[in-house]
């Protein structure tokens, strides 16, 4: 999870209203419609007063809690992106059914993949996305590779095994790609599951 104390966050979420989030209240509704919109148009394409009339609130409504388009693009991510760092359970990486389902939802759903998109998308036009982008990811490496080395359990002395670290950046990444890129030529989830668990334990687990 990214730091909500730090500066970038704290810009997005300064002006909230004082009487919190009660669901199905308005700001609720503007990011359910923030998220759908984005995920369907992107981040370019999607303009303000679109997401107000699918949240059924009014412009007002974003301005009392948004300065920017970016800053509510930033919050719908921090609070709905599909992840593998949130995801992934140590028992997911060894039970093969359960990684390609994990997979599948951060990679098949078109919402969840809609908004990854969008995400990086802004992350090329905006430098205060970008910025919070360089600040996050970091963090949610550090997630990944600790999922990592709680399934894995103490290594034996005379097993040599690929860091963690280096094995999140792949699942992150090759996640990452399979949901927001031209699918042709790449792996189906079932393999990506199996070529994980290759990185993960050294060698092909059986089932």
């Amino acid at each position: 999870m990214p730091n909500l104390n730090s500066r970038s966050v704290r810009a997005t979420t300064r002006r909230r209203s004082t009487h919190g989030r009660e669901p199905g209240g308005s700001l609720e509704r503007l990011i359910a419609g923030a998220q759908s919109t984005f995920a369907e148009r992107g981040y370019r394409a999607a303009n303000i007063h679109e997401i107000c009339a699918r949240a059924n609130v009014g412009i007002g409504t974003f301005y009392a809690h948004f300065d920017h388009k970016r800053q509510l693009l930033q919050r719908v991510f921090i609070e709905r992106a599909v992840l593998l760092s949130r995801l992934l359970t140590p028992a997911d990486l060894l039970d093969h059914d359960r990684l390609v389902a994990c997979l599948r939802s951060a990679s098949d759903d078109p919402v969840a993949a809609g908004l990854l998109r969008a995400w990086y998308e802004a992350v090329l036009e905006e430098p205060e996305v970008a910025r919070f982008h360089a600040e996050w990811r970091p963090t949610t490496l550090k997630t990944l590779a600790a999922t990592i080395e709680e399934a894995r359990g103490p290594a034996p002395a005379t097993v040599s095994r690929i860091d963690p670290s280096m094995i999140a950046w792949a699942m992150a990444t090759l996640s990452r790609e399979l949901a927001i890129h031209d699918r042709s030529g790449a792996p189906d989830t079932e393999a990506l599951a199996r070529f994980f668990e290759a990185l993960v334990w050294g060698t092909l687990r059986s089932g």
